[in-house]
């Protein structure tokens, strides 16, 4: 019998597949309690944070305890969107909604034992019970990264994909659902789970790995048969708590996450064997490991890495190329909250209209060749190898990109709603929109919108300035205030519209206008600040500074200022009872901004819900001495109906300030 060939076990940012289930260690308890929730409920939903191995978990270990004969998976990411992705995963199987019924016995037999007409199936159930006569094999229907619907996906989307599923759970059909998100993301469900009351029934959250976690998956890599790992003898613990320890660093964290285990494996084989082929057989010991140095942040410093040596490579082609211009072209991959978002090649060109065309494609083929992109022939798009990746690469924005990030995300929510329930753009929204618009690519109906709403704004400016010129007329004022009043009147009329109505650069030059005309209010705005006791960051700073810091704390996103504070005094009552006061500390002009702040407690305090409508003005929360929150969660709702979530440790802040002291 001939030698077998070994396997390289690592799947360096990859997830696993139901082949490599032989190379899947760590995960057994998870495999073992979502195989029996799939038995249990039509639905189950997986969550966990970025990095833990949800998809390998589904499609590696939950698949790997099937027989061939058990199993149909349908893999579904959004894609551009969440319903054409589900459409089309299915007429690959043979799902076509349009496609004739094969044979009619089989209709009729379906018909009798679920009771239920062909008329009433929606296009989806009628896909799935074709698919379903085609293969005779359960079907699961798995929906891998889900937040993508919430964090790209219009709300139309996202209702009509609702309604989709819950026509096909009436349907009965014989499909499991198993939605794959984001712990963060987990609020989002909240309308669904309304309409789908069993989402959260049966649920499974993928835990960071642990030490003993880390050991089965190295240990595991290094033993089974084919591997071309393997560790040296007696030093197989070690081995493993070194490399635990590299990743975490000076963390204490218990846990680190899966990226950071995969690209320390692959960076330790590398620098041992040289070989990027991966088929050098490799010999792990506690000095191989050892030699490593400290990590870090494992994933930002490969990132890093990769767009020096990219910068490099391409520098003899291109000549002027930096690293920095290779970071904005990573750039768009990353949404505005630290998400992936696919891409296609036109619309990257699209985003990136001040490169060449040309460097663009060479510096994506070179993430592609360092594994850090991947490109998909089937629906053409490149999109970043992990989601782990996406919030490296959004921490490298610039001020300006992200404000071109929130225009973007801002324009697409309000136009991505059906126009009958469609809000036109305030005035604010229109001011912050302005100095952008030139570095979008807006479609013609977002287009149609803004102007739609500049005229909008511009009708109730000339009714507001002459309802204000008619009332001070009818008073009895002098002539010359009325005079007064009136040219002024005018001139506002005047500026109002070529502020709303003018081509680009009229508003760049009302912009620059602006910037004049609110120079004495900065001076004011700072001396109020220091007044109400913000001003201790201003403290021995220029004006020139003064006046940058607080341009940037108008214009930036509001998000980047919000921080939730809290406080600590002693209860009336008796006991362990504490008073704790929470508010969120922000710049005040922008108060206006916010509609109200939730503020979400567990078990263990008084109130588990408490509203503020004034988001700066603080309360006193009742805590009863058990059952605190480690990780609070904050939703700021802004008058624009967007949501900014916080998160606050109650756990850090208790280890700080001891409930029992």
């Amino acid at each position: 019998m001939g030698s077998q060939i070994k396997k390289y076990p690592f799947k360096f940012l990859d997830s696993y597949q139901k082949e490599d289930k032989s190379v899947f260690f760590g995960r057994d308890e998870e495999i073992n309690s979502l195989y029996e929730m799939v038995f249990q409920s039509a639905v189950v939903l997986v969550y966990g944070a970025s990095g833990t191995g949800k998809t390998s978990l589904i499609n590696c270990g939950l698949a790997g305890r099937f027989q061939p004969h058990d199993w149909l998976e349908i893999m579904v990411r959004r894609g551009r969107n969440i319903n054409q992705s589900l459409e089309t995963a299915l007429a690959i199987l043979g799902g076509d909604k349009q496609a004739a019924i094969e044979k009619q016995q089989w209709e009729n037999d379906w018909e009798e034992e679920f009771e239920v007409g062909a008329k009433s199936l929606t296009p989806l159930a009628r896909s799935i019970k074709t698919i379903y006569k085609k293969s005779f094999r359960p079907i699961y229907l798995i929906f891998d990264q889900f937040e993508e619907l919430f964090v790209l996906g219009t709300k139309h989307e996202q209702q009509t994909f609702l309604e989709s599923i819950i026509g096909l759970l009436e349907s009965r059909q014989p499909v499991k659902l198993i939605f794959s998100i984001r712990e963060e993301y987990l609020g989002y469900l909240t309308d669904f789970e309304r309409e789908i009351p069993q989402l959260f029934r049966k649920k499974l959250r993928v835990e960071p790995m642990n030490l003993e976690k880390v050991k089965q998956v190295i240990i595991g890599a290094a033993s089974f048969e084919n591997s071309n790992i393997s560790i040296k003898n007696g030093e197989e613990d070690a081995v493993a708590e070194a490399i635990f320890q590299k990743i975490r660093g000076d963390k204490k964290s218990l846990t680190i996450a899966l990226p950071f285990l995969q690209v320390f494996l692959d960076k330790l084989y590398l620098q041992i064997t040289g070989d990027e082929s991966r088929q050098k057989p490799v010999e792990f010991s506690l000095a191989s490991v050892m030699e490593m140095g400290e990590i870090g942040d494992v994933l930002g410093n490969f990132l890093a890495d990769q767009v020096s040596r990219i910068a490099e490579f391409l520098l003899s082609k291109y000549g002027t190329i930096n690293q920095e211009l290779i970071w904005k072209i990573l750039s768009p991959f990353a949404t505005l909250v630290g998400t992936k978002e696919p891409i296609g090649k036109n619309e990257l060109l699209d985003r990136l209209p001040e490169f060449d065309h040309h460097l663009v494609l060479d510096v994506g083929q070179a993430f592609i060749s360092s594994r850090i992109l991947r490109y998909n022939d089937s629906n053409e798009t490149y999109e970043i190898a992990h989601d782990s990746l996406a919030k490296p690469i959004a921490e490298k924005r610039s001020v300006e990109e992200k404000a071109v990030l929130e225009v973007k995300r801002l324009i697409k929510s309000q136009v991505g709603v059906k126009e009958e329930a469609r809000e036109l753009f305030t005035e604010k929204q229109l001011v912050f929109l302005e100095p952008y618009l030139g570095k979008l690519n807006l479609s013609e109906e977002e287009k149609t919108w803004i102007s739609k709403s500049r005229e909008s704004l511009k009708q109730e400016k000339q009714k507001e300035a002459k309802r204000k010129y008619d009332e001070l007329v009818k008073s009895k004022k002098s002539m010359f205030l009325k005079i007064t009043v009136g040219v002024f009147v005018i001139i506002a009329g005047l500026f109002v519209y070529l502020a709303i109505q003018a081509q680009e650069n009229a508003i760049l030059a009302e912009i620059e206008a602006q910037k004049a005309i609110q120079a004495n209010e900065y001076s004011g705005e700072l001396l109020r600040l220091v007044l109400e006791g913000r001003g201790e960051q201003y403290t021995n700073v220029s004006d020139s500074i003064l006046k940058q810091i607080l341009y940037r704390e108008r214009t930036a996103p509001l998000s980047e200022f919000i921080e939730v504070k809290a406080s600590v005094s002693p209860s009336n009552a008796s006991g362990e009872n504490k008073n704790y006061t929470l508010w969120l500390d922000m710049p005040s002009f922008r108060k206006d901004e916010i509609k109200e702040v939730h503020y979400n407690f567990c078990r263990g305090f008084v109130d588990r819900l408490r509203i503020s409508k004034d988001p700066t003005s603080s309360f006193s929360i009742g805590y009863l001495g058990w059952g605190y929150c480690p990780i609070m969660r904050i939703d700021v709702i802004l008058q624009s109906g967007d949501t900014i979530r916080k998160e606050f440790s109650f756990e850090k802040y208790f280890e700080e300030n001891p409930p029992n002291d």
